[in-house]
C-alpha cells in the first residue's frame, strides 16, 4: 500500500476511534454520509471502537476505479472493536482533488 493511502486511512481511522466526528466532516471527509449517520453507524455495533494494529492496514482491500485523472481507488476496512477485528467496514474513497492532493472520503459504513 502507498505510504500516502495508508496514512490518509490511518487519519480517517483515527479520528473515528476517538470520535471526532465534527473534524471528519470540517475536513469534509465524510463523503455522502452526514456526521449523525457516521456516529449511528459506529454507535449501533456492540462494543466499543478501537484502533487497529498497525500491521492491519497493509491488509485494506484497495481497488482501482479506472480514472487517470483523479488516480480513484476504493478501500475497504474492517474496523475494530473491543481489541479484535469486526465485520464493520469502513468503504471510502481516495482520489485527487482539484489541486492534486490525495483527499480520503467515506463512502459507506456497513457490515460486510
Amino acid at each position: 500500500m502507498d505510504d500516502k493511502i495508508k496514512g490518509l486511512l490511518e487519519s480517517l481511522v483515527m479520528l473515528l476511534v476517538n470520535s471526532k466526528f465534527s473534524e471528519i466532516v470540517a475536513r469534509n471527509e465524510n463523503g455522502r454520509l452526514s456526521q449523525s449517520e457516521i456516529e449511528a453507524a459506529l454507535s449501533d455495533y456492540p462494543g466499543v471502537i478501537s484502533l487497529p494494529p498497525e500491521s492491519t492496514y497493509s491488509s485494506a482491500y484497495i481497488y482501482d476505479i479506472y480514472d487517470d485523472v483523479t488516480e480513484a481507488r476504493r478501500i475497504e476496512f474492517d474496523l475494530w472493536y473491543d481489541g479484535e477485528v469486526s465485520d464493520l467496514t469502513l468503504s471510502a474513497e481516495i482520489k485527487k482533488n482539484s489541486s492534486g492532493k490525495l483527499v480520503i472520503t467515506i463512502d459507506d459504513i456497513h457490515i460486510l
